[in-house]
């Protein structure tokens, strides 16, 4: 059970608050409000063991909500509620606007605004700067290209362990002695929990902070690294088709997302050829954030051995749900250019049929039966899914058909864990905007997966280019 889940109403009793102009109460009793009528995950966090603790931290959170000072405030509130259950997709995330720091008057309404006049600040010593071995979180670390540098300093207070705080800064928008992480260290791992706030001072959660030898959260490098490179998120984020040799062919997928569906199918029409002469193939899903699983299943070309069982889902059918799946087919019948008439006759459908359901009931969206296919005869003996931790969603799908599969290979690290719950809709909190994520379905035995991922048969190192030691790998396959 993670930080907030055990600590929340006990930590947040010692926050000290001042009125604002958005009521952070409304903004809570929203985000309450919208999960307990929609989330398909709530009665599988609140149960009859749980209960009384989830109505204590409903009310703790209540009651500071109504002094909260800022936005920064009220966010980290209403991500204490959000993270009390079990479900990856179902978030809350502050927007905030691009700022341009060559346009002085959109500089000094930055300045001027609460959310850069309330950010933290540290008085940072010269015993602050001091470096310490690789396997030590503490010391000065980089940005790879050196827009940032950040001192990790011990800062324990009830809600955090350690603060980033600014030593220099490129961006204009910050200045030496801003906190810019605020870490906690998770219980019983070796994750930490951190809240990062982005170039425009916007905050994101991360659940799962990782710390490895001197690279912290993926992009931050320790100074007295010679090399900062993290090969698991060193690569292009674009689609590409290429022959690494004249047996290994290579695709990158960025994105399964149904808005790139004209990208997707040009590339596989002018990629898919080629690959089936090719005995080994590299399907590079690094950093692939999910989308439409429909953008996966051209792929099983090449990966089915045998029928794949599926799991069983379940939609969960509410007003609000079925407000969103008619705001999603909308936006489906305007472009016309990635969505068939198929796709948009599906999308109808599915609004129908969640009409003609009952409401707050759970209605049918897989019954878990096997998925048959026939396809004709190529020439590809093995496939790798090369993915990383950003690997979410739709993009954990082709991981979990690899898993039934006797031509492929899972290489990388653990996978985002986006697979309990599924097909997510966001919607604007109502004053400060905020925009909470809450998924419809749910499913019976991928949630096992969620927050922890899908492991890969090999992980990889980052001693260098990942693409290279999978090479090597298919490579010693052969031999």
């Amino acid at each position: 059970m993670n930080f907030f889940k055990i600590a929340i109403v006990v930590f947040i009793a010692n926050l000290s608050f001042a009125q604002n102009d958005c009521n952070c109460r409304t903004e809570l009793d929203f985000v309450i409000g919208y999960y307990e009528r929609n989330l398909p995950g709530f009665k599988d966090n609140v149960t009859p063991k749980t209960k009384s603790y989830y109505n204590s931290l409903k009310a703790t959170l209540l009651a500071k909500a109504g002094n909260a000072s800022n936005k920064t405030a009220c966010f980290k509130l209403l991500t204490y509620y959000v993270e009390f259950f079990k479900d990856n997709h179902s978030s809350i995330r502050m927007r905030f606007p691009a700022i341009d720091e060559n346009d002085q008057n959109q500089l000094q309404i930055f300045y001027n605004s609460k959310i850069y006049q309330s950010r933290e600040s540290y008085p940072i010593q010269e015993d602050d700067l001091a470096q310490y071995p690789l396997n030590d979180i503490r010391g000065v670390y980089q940005t790879k290209d050196s827009t940032y540098t950040i001192a990790i300093i011990p800062d324990k207070n009830t809600l955090r362990d350690y603060i980033g705080v600014i030593i220099d800064s490129k961006s204009k928008l910050w200045k030496k002695g801003h906190i810019k992480l605020e870490i906690k260290r998770k219980e019983n791992t070796s994750g930490y929990e951190t809240f990062v706030y982005l170039r425009n001072h916007a905050m994101r959660f991360y659940n799962n902070y990782t710390f490895d030898n001197g690279i912290l959260g993926g992009n931050w490098f320790k100074t007295s690294l010679a090399n900062r490179i993290n090969y698991a998120l060193n690569v292009d984020n674009s689609f590409a088709f290429r022959k690494v040799n004249d047996t290994i062919a290579y695709l990158k997928i960025p994105t399964f997302s149904g808005g790139q569906n004209a990208k997707i199918d040009s590339l596989y029409a002018a990629s898919f050829p080629i690959i089936r002469k090719t005995p080994y193939l590299i399907v590079d899903l690094r950093n692939n954030g999910g989308g439409n699983d429909g953008n996966a299943h051209p792929l099983l070309e090449f990966m089915y051995t045998n029928p794949i069982k599926g799991d069983k889902v379940d939609l969960y059918v509410t007003k609000d749900n079925i407000k969103m799946w008619e705001r999603w087919y909308n936006d489906v019948k305007k472009d016309t250019k990635n969505y068939s008439k198929s796709d948009i006759d599906w999308f109808k459908r599915q609004v129908m049929i969640q009409k003609k359901a009952k409401l707050n009931s759970f209605i049918p969206r897989s019954k878990g039966s096997k998925m048959r296919r026939n396809y004709k005869a190529n020439t590809v003996k093995k496939v790798v899914l090369l993915y990383n931790r950003n690997c979410g969603s739709s993009c954990e799908t082709p991981l979990f058909w690899a898993m039934q599969s006797s031509k492929t290979i899972l290489v990388g690290e653990n996978s985002g864990g986006f697979v309990g719950y599924g097909e997510i809709g966001r919607v604007p909190t109502p004053c400060y905007g905020f925009s909470l994520g809450c998924t419809m379905t749910r499913y019976r035995e991928h949630r096992k997966y969620e927050a922890e991922g899908i492991p890969p048969d090999y992980y990889l190192t980052n001693d260098n280019d990942w693409v290279e030691q999978t090479v090597q790998l298919l490579t010693k396959v052969q031999d």
